[in-house]
C-alpha cells in the first residue's frame, strides 16, 4: 500500500446475515479486496420484543470471531462494526455486545433506522448515476425495510418500518409452502404500513426505484437478466416479473426451493416474506419497476470514513481540521453533534453567499467554530460559551495564524447568548473586516446549533431561499418541532444582521 493507503473493514450484524467488507481507502475512492457472509439468523424466533436467544448469539458471536481474523489477517488499521435491527430491539442486546467485545474483541454500534438508511443511501449513491432524478431506494432487511428518497446531492425522506423478511416470514407462516390466508394477511400488514407513506413519498416524484439487500438480489435473479449498464451485476426487476416469481415461490416447498431454484437454504424460508414486501411496495408507491443494486450499509460505512477522513496527503486545511477535532475530542464534546452543526452550518454558508458576500474561505473557519462550540462545557456548564473563546484562544491548535484563531474563537463564543457588542474585550483585536466575519459567521452558527437543540441529529438538512425574506425549509428524519423553535428565535440576530424577514418551514 501507498503512504496515503488504508485499509479498514466494515462489518454489518443483520437480522438475517452478518456481512463484511474489507477496503482499501485511497484518495477519493475505495477497492474491496475481501467479502465475508455468514446467515447466522440472529433474529431468529426473537423478534418483536424477545430476547436474542443464546444458540443465535453463538452462531452470531463465532461469526464475528471468525471475520475479525480474516480483517486481522489483512493487517486493517481499524474495524467498524455496526448492529441494525435485531440487536437494536433486543431487551439483551448488552450481553450480545459483551459477549462481541470479550470473545471477538470488537466495540459494536447499535445504530437507527435512520443512520442505517443514510449509510444504506450512502452506498446507493457511489454506484447508481441519479443526476437530475430523485430515487426510491428501497432496503429489505430480516427485521426491518428502510424506504429513502433522495436525489443525487441529498436526502429528502427516510422511513424505517418493521417488515423484514425474516420477521414477516415467522410472523405469517410464510417459511415453507404458505396458505392463501397467510399470504394475504402478510399483503395486509404490509400495506397497512405503507399507506401511512404513500402520500407523502408519491409528493417527491420519484422517478426511478432501486431495491438494495441480498433479498433484492436473490428475487431479481430468479426473473430477469442483466440489465444494459456499464455494471453488469445491475438487473431492472419489474412488478409483473415479481408477480411471476412470487407465484413460482409460494407453490413450492423451501426445500424445492433450495433444489429446483438454487437458492440458499437460509434464505429459501424468508424469500416468500421479501417478495411480497417488495410488491406491494412497488404497487403501492407507483413503481413499475426497480433497479437491483448490489450494495448495501457496509459499502456505505466504508463511504462515509472516506468522505470523513479525508484520505489525502496532508495540507493546510486538512492539519487545521484534525487539530480542531483532537481539541474537540480531549474537551468531550459531542462529537456527532457537533460534526452535525458543523454540516447544516456550511449548507447554510453555500446557500446564503450572495446574502452574506464573505470570502469561500471563510466557510473553513465557520466549520471549525461549529467542531468546537461546546468545547468550553468541560471547564463549567454556565457561561460555556465565554470558556469556548479562551480555549480556542489559546490552544496550540496546529495549523492556524493567529487570525484565524482569533475569528474561530470569537464565532463560537457568540454561536448564544448576547451578540457581539462595542462593549466586549475581546472583539478589541479584531479589524474591521474579521468584526463582520465574526457577525456573520455567529449569526450562521446560532441558526445551525439551534437545528440539533436535542443533539439527536432530527433536522437531516436544511435547504434556504433568499428573495425579499430568507425562507429555511427544514427537512427532518423525526419530530424536530424542539429544533425548529429553538432556531426561530435565535434567527433574531441573523434577521436584524442581514435586514431581513426570516421565516422556518418544516418540509
Amino acid at each position: 500500500m501507498s503512504q496515503h493507503t488504508r485499509r479498514i473493514a466494515a462489518i454489518d450484524i443483520g437480522t438475517n446475515s452478518i456481512h463484511m467488507i474489507v477496503a482499501e481507502l485511497r484518495k477519493r475512492e475505495y477497492r474491496v479486496v475481501d467479502k465475508e457472509k455468514e446467515m447466522v439468523q440472529l433474529g431468529q424466533g426473537s423478534l418483536d420484543g424477545a430476547p436474542l436467544n443464546e444458540e443465535s448469539m453463538s452462531r452470531a458471536v463465532a461469526a464475528l470471531e471468525r471475520m475479525v481474523a480474516v480483517a486481522r489477517g489483512w493487517n486493517v488499521d481499524e474495524i467498524i462494526t455496526v448492529a441494525t435491527s435485531a440487536v437494536r430491539e433486543a431487551p439483551n442486546r448488552r450481553e450480545f455486545l459483551r459477549l462481541a467485545k470479550e470473545k471477538a474483541g470488537i466495540k459494536v454500534r447499535v445504530i437507527s433506522g435512520e443512520e442505517e438508511a443514510d449509510y444504506i443511501y450512502r452506498a446507493v449513491r457511489s454506484v447508481v448515476d441519479l443526476a437530475g432524478s430523485t430515487a426510491l431506494c428501497v432496503d429489505i432487511g430480516g427485521g426491518s425495510v428502510e424506504l429513502i428518497v433522495g436525489t443525487a446531492s441529498e436526502i429528502y425522506f427516510t422511513a424505517s418500518e418493521p417488515l423484514g423478511a425474516l420477521r414477516l416470514a415467522q410472523r405469517f407462516r410464510l417459511e415453507d409452502r404458505p396458505a392463501a390466508s397467510d399470504i394475504e394477511a402478510c399483503r395486509q400488514f404490509t400495506a397497512q404500513h405503507l399507506k401511512r407513506l404513500q402520500k407523502r413519498i408519491r409528493l417527491l416524484g420519484i422517478d426511478i426505484g432501486i431495491g438494495t439487500s441480498g433479498t433484492i438480489q436473490a428475487r431479481t435473479n430468479l426473473a430477469t437478466a442483466p440489465t444494459e449498464t456499464p455494471t453488469s451485476a445491475l438487473r431492472m426487476l419489474t412488478r409483473d416479473a415479481l408477480e411471476q416469481t412470487i407465484r413460482r415461490l409460494t407453490q413450492a416447498t423451501a426445500k424445492e426451493r433450495v433444489e429446483q431454484l438454487g437458492l440458499e437454504e437460509k434464505r429459501a424460508r424468508n424469500i416468500v416474506a421479501g417478495a411480497i414486501v417488495l410488491h406491494e411496495i412497488m404497487t403501492i408507491l407507483g413503481l413499475p419497476s426497480v433497479l437491483a443494486c448490489p450494495v448495501a450499509i457496509r459499502e456505505g460505512i466504508v463511504e462515509s470514513r472516506l468522505t470523513e477522513q479525508r484520505i489525502a496527503p496532508e495540507n493546510g486545511s486538512s492539519i487545521r481540521r484534525k487539530s480542531a477535532l483532537a481539541l474537540a475530542d480531549r474537551s468531550a464534546c459531542d462529537r456527532r453533534h457537533a460534526q452535525h452543526v458543523a454540516r447544516l452550518a456550511l449548507r447554510i454558508f453555500d446557500q446564503t453567499r450572495d446574502l452574506h458576500g464573505l470570502r469561500d474561505d471563510c466557510s473553513e473557519l465557520l466549520e471549525h467554530a461549529a467542531i468546537l462550540h461546546e468545547s468550553g462545557m468541560h471547564v463549567s456548564d454556565r457561561g460555556y460559551h465565554k470558556h469556548t473563546y479562551y480555549l480556542i484562544r489559546h490552544a496550540d491548535l496546529k495549523g492556524f495564524t493567529e487570525e484565524q484563531l482569533l475569528v474561530v474563537a470569537n464565532v463560537a463564543r457568540y454561536h448564544r447568548k448576547a451578540a457581539p457588542s462595542d462593549d466586549h474585550p475581546n472583539l478589541s483585536e479584531l479589524t474591521e473586516e474579521q468584526r463582520e466575519e465574526v457577525e456573520k459567521l455567529a449569526a450562521i452558527l446560532r441558526i445551525a446549533e439551534a437545528l440539533d437543540r436535542s443533539h439527536r441529529q432530527s433536522v437531516r438538512d436544511v435547504a434556504v431561499r433568499c428573495n425579499g425574506q430568507v425562507r429555511f425549509m427544514i427537512r427532518t428524519r423525526s419530530d424536530a418541532a424542539v429544533e425548529i423553535d429553538s432556531a426561530a428565535k435565535r434567527a433574531k440576530y441573523f434577521a436584524e444582521l442581514f435586514d431581513r424577514k426570516v421565516r422556518f418551514e418544516a418540509t
